[in-house]
């Protein structure tokens, strides 16, 4: 311990020098996710993460759209296990076409990047409403309730079960309040 330096300071230290890796951890994710998805787009920043991976916000420069783009942890890509399931959850959304689906657009697939492009939904989880806000009013909670049913439906009747459903995977739309389905953890 330095002189001057109590138990605060080294903990304040030690949060710092561990929020630093991470941010380098991000920046390396990106700069891959980058690499992957070549020069259609320009990836912004992280959306997202989670247990198999990360979400980035990009720009198609051929459309000049915003999009998500889901990026699988590179030490799962060379998994052949959860690298077909993967492709499987990508590929199945991908035949989505229902108003309360994020849209998926595109599968990436290199050697050592796995990732799909989907549509950007300028909004938050119903989590982070939860959180923010408090409880949804009655009237919300039941036309979240049925949005997300109308889009559990639809899937079913294509024979697909969503396998993940929880408030981080439903989206509300800023401007409409809107919800859809993402994630579907097809496994």
């Amino acid at each position: 311990c330095m002189a001057g330096e109590g138990p605060d300071q080294r903990a304040l230290g030690d949060w710092a020098d561990r929020l630093g890796r991470l941010e380098s951890l991000s920046e390396q994710l990106a700069r891959d996710a980058q690499a992957a998805l070549g020069e259609g787009y320009s990836v912004d920043r992280e959306l997202g993460r989670g247990g198999l991976g990360i979400v980035l916000l990009a720009r198609d420069l051929a459309l000049d759209r915003p999009v998500a783009v889901k990026v699988l942890r590179r030490e799962f890509v060379t998994e052949a296990e959860i690298r077909e399931r993967f492709l499987r959850e990508s590929r199945i959304a991908a035949s989505f076409s229902h108003p309360h689906i994020v849209p998926v657009h595109a599968v990436i697939e290199r050697p050592e990047t796995l990732g799909y492009v989907m549509g950007y939904i300028d909004g938050e989880t119903l989590t982070e409403r939860v959180a923010r806000e408090g409880p949804l009013l009655v009237s919300d909670a039941v036309r979240v309730l049925r949005e997300v049913a109308w889009g559990l439906a639809y899937a079913s009747g294509r024979g697909i079960t969503h396998r993940d459903v929880k408030p981080d995977n439903i989206l509300l739309e800023r401007a409409t309040g809107r919800a859809l389905l993402t994630d579907f953890g097809i496994a």
